[in-house]
């Protein structure tokens, strides 16, 4: 027991992480420096080991380029139409909507392979394929359902990736947040400002967690759990899960050594 808390500690305390899974280490940047598309790449080696990175990296690179050679200028409208005539109007990038709760819709690799996914995932290549062409689009996570914005010096354009790329008016986001949430909850513009590469990553991790909890899937409940530790690691509450899934697993010891690592945060 003392060698198995020492090991989880001392991994801990040296890299901020549960381990030295490539996903846990690109955590420990800046926010600012963290690349979503390597993150979401490294998040599904736990599923699919074999995944060859530079296959999926060039595949946006050249989604970029094919967007780029459309030459559509500097406001947000025309960047906006150039990348929705590239990934919905060529490449059918859309979202799943005859088997939503497939985890595959959550992996970049998946999506980059089958054309749909859910909202969060299609829009980190949306994301992904701006930041190559260095135009300030972002991610945006409305309550209910991610959307991303294009930006330029007098406006911006909210699109909806999961819906076939469609553009948003700021009404139609405060519909969607009345529709889902009803008085529980308030619109407001802020709710529309960009998301960072964290509160990406968290959402996107708590939507498989969800899901694998819905399985009743332990193991891999397990795994997303200690990705969520290495994003957020001053959020115990993950480590307190972490222990809960190693106790229904009937891993007493490992359930013990993680409630230690969460009292000695």
């Amino acid at each position: 027991m003392i060698d198995t808390l020492t090991r989880l500690f001392a991994v801990s305390v040296q890299t901020g992480s549960m381990s030295n899974h490539p996903f846990d280490l690109l955590m420990e940047l800046a926010t600012d420096q963290i690349r979503l598309d390597c993150a979401a790449l490294h998040l599904a080696r736990d599923v699919f080991p074999g995944l060859n990175l530079e296959h999926y990296l060039s595949a946006l690179d050249e989604l970029a380029q094919r967007v780029a050679a459309l030459r559509p200028g500097l406001a947000a409208n025309l960047r906006y139409q150039a990348m929705r005539e590239v990934l919905v109007g060529e490449c059918g990038l859309t979202g799943n909507r005859d088997a939503y709760y497939d985890p595959d819709n959550s992996f970049l690799n998946r999506v980059i392979d089958s054309r749909v996914g859910v909202p969060i995932s299609l829009s980190i290549v949306w994301v992904e394929v701006a930041r190559r062409l260095k135009w300030p689009v972002a991610g945006v996570a409305l309550p209910g359902h991610f959307i991303v914005r294009f930006d330029d010096r007098e406006r911006f354009v909210l699109a909806d990736p999961f819906h076939d790329g469609r553009s948003l008016a700021v009404k139609d986001c405060r519909r969607l947040v009345r529709e889902r949430f009803g008085d529980k909850m308030t619109f407001t513009t802020a709710l529309l400002e960009p998301a960072d590469a964290r509160a990406i990553l968290v959402r996107m991790l708590q939507n498989l967690r969800n899901i694998y909890l819905a399985q009743n899937d332990l193991p891999r409940v397990a795994n997303i759990l200690r990705r969520m530790a290495a994003v957020e690691p001053q959020n115990g509450r993950h480590l307190q899960e972490l222990a809960a899934v190693y106790c229904r697993r009937g891993d007493v010891r490992g359930a013990y050594a993680h409630l230690a690592l969460y009292l000695r945060r």
